[in-house]
């Protein structure tokens, strides 16, 4: 067992170590290795931040697994064939012995180094005011600079314990919190270190006092790759809608409205959707993760996944909520070989394969619908229809009701996020039931109708 726990950590260093290599990025981050001299100055600071970023392309993470487990799991979605990529979250069929490993080693990896990166932060000293000039030949003064890193630092983090939390817990609604969710590490370990499983609420509450702190630290002022206070705040607001906090909820979701708006972010208008995606850094993507043609999950990517037929859309969605409608949305569900509609989002960009494509994990979309959902819960109606409403002439209709309904706002979200990993998380945390009308016989029962209740809605902590 010693030496597997030994393999393991080479690996997922090895896994840090060659992460890295986006257009901002041409360095080896400094914290791939446990130093104390990891960090000596602010340019340090800057190649240990880009090693994050560059972790989170892994096909373990965004680049491929974090975004399609929420669409196969949920009724929008399904495998292609029974042996597809991701046919185990759609068959639900895994255990503490087969379980993916990957989820977990990409955390531990992006902990660790958070954690050398913020330690070995502390013991630097910088001067108020003092021009500094980043490796990107960006202008700025040493305290603002030292400020965003520390913010962006503290925002992956607290993104990815949440997604751990929501992968390996029940949903907080259900319990408030009260099961368990994943072991918390703040501090650098060695690989014989045995934490303990922490709560869903513990965990919830080392999220938020990251990001809140990260709040009052990181800039407000876009840069491509990086987050900034509006992706910021829509993550905020959905952790909290995750928490039933839905007047933080609202509150997070106008103040990055209002704020993403001055820094010229802003809704995609109809004749613009379809040809976004191939547009990276358009007005509406408040953070992508980049990808280059040297650095991407190429054939293991989620862009790949998709033009490959690997999964496609059910009947279901595609029938019932959008072809026989004039939503400018069902532009991006490819229906070319109408036995295989597979999601657009991830197309060729500035010269760039499918499988190089950037993916988005934050839209100004996302904080509409978040404000929205809040508001209905919160019986606001005026500020519910406020919200709603833009996003629901992507339909190319009118709303004309005097109210709305939880089920309005998820039926929006279905169509808003197919393909960005949001339905299974969506439905399970309001309480609903997910039903697969249209899926392969080799479904298991149980796995065809369930609810929060259904045991297999958090993944097995795998034995190795």
């Amino acid at each position: 067992m010693e030496t597997k726990l030994k393999y393991t950590w080479i690996i997922c260093m090895l896994l840090f170590l060659t992460a890295c290599g986006n257009d901002w990025l041409d360095m080896e981050p400094n914290t791939s290795v446990e130093s104390g001299k990891a960090i000596t100055d602010l340019q340090d600071v800057e190649f240990a931040v880009n090693g994050l970023y560059s972790t989170m392309q892994s096909s373990n993470y965004y680049g491929a697994q974090m975004t399609y487990y929420g669409d196969l799991t949920g009724d929008d979605m399904r495998s292609f064939k029974s042996t597809s990529s991701g046919a185990n979250f759609y068959h639900f069929k895994y255990n503490k012995e087969n379980a993916t490993t990957s989820f977990w080693s990409v955390y531990y990896s992006l902990a660790k180094n958070a954690a050398i990166a913020l330690k070995s932060m502390e013991k630097l000293k910088i001067t108020p005011g003092k021009t500094f000039i980043t490796a990107a030949g960006v202008k700025t003064t040493e305290d603002e600079f030292y400020n965003s890193i520390r913010g962006q630092i503290l925002t992956i983090r607290g993104l990815v314990l949440f997604d751990m939390t929501r992968l390996y817990g029940y949903p907080y609604m259900k319990d408030q919190g009260a099961s368990w969710g994943v072991p918390i590490v703040t501090n650098t370990v060695d690989k014989d270190y045995k934490p303990l499983r922490n709560t869903v609420k513990e965990c919830y509450r080392a999220i938020l006092n990251d990001l809140e702190e990260a709040e009052v630290l990181i800039n407000e002022k876009p840069r491509n790759g990086r987050f900034n206070k509006w992706s910021l705040f829509t993550l905020l607001s959905r952790i909290h809608l995750y928490m039933g906090n839905n007047e933080k909820a609202l509150d997070y979701a106008e103040k990055g409205i209002q704020g993403a708006e001055v820094h010229g972010f802003g809704l995609l208008e109809n004749d613009e959707y379809a040809t976004a995606w191939s547009k990276p850094f358009n007005k509406e993507f408040l953070f992508e993760v980049i990808n280059l043609t040297t650095d991407s999950p190429g054939k293991s990517s989620i862009g790949y996944l998709h033009r490959k037929y690997i999964m496609i859309a059910t009947d279901k969605f595609y029938k019932q909520s959008l072809a026989k409608t004039d939503d400018v949305r069902k532009q991006i569900v490819n229906t070319d070989n109408s036995s295989r509609p597979y999601c657009m989002k991830f197309p060729e960009q500035d010269g760039k394969s499918y499988e190089d494509c950037n993916v988005v994990v934050f839209r100004m979309s996302e904080l509409y619908l978040n404000a929205a959902e809040a508001a209905v819960k919160l019986d606001i109606t005026d500020k519910a229809i406020k919200y709603f409403t833009p996003i629901y002439k992507r339909t190319n209709k009118e709303w004309t009701a005097m109210s709305i309904t939880l089920d309005d706002v998820l039926e929006q979200r279905r169509i808003e996020f197919w393909g960005e990993g949001h339905r299974f998380f969506d439905l399970i945390r309001n309480e609903k039931t997910v039903e697969r009308v249209d899926y392969l016989e080799s479904v298991a029962l149980d796995a065809r109708t369930f609810d929060w209740d259904f045991y297999r809605i958090v993944l097995p902590v795998p034995r190795s």
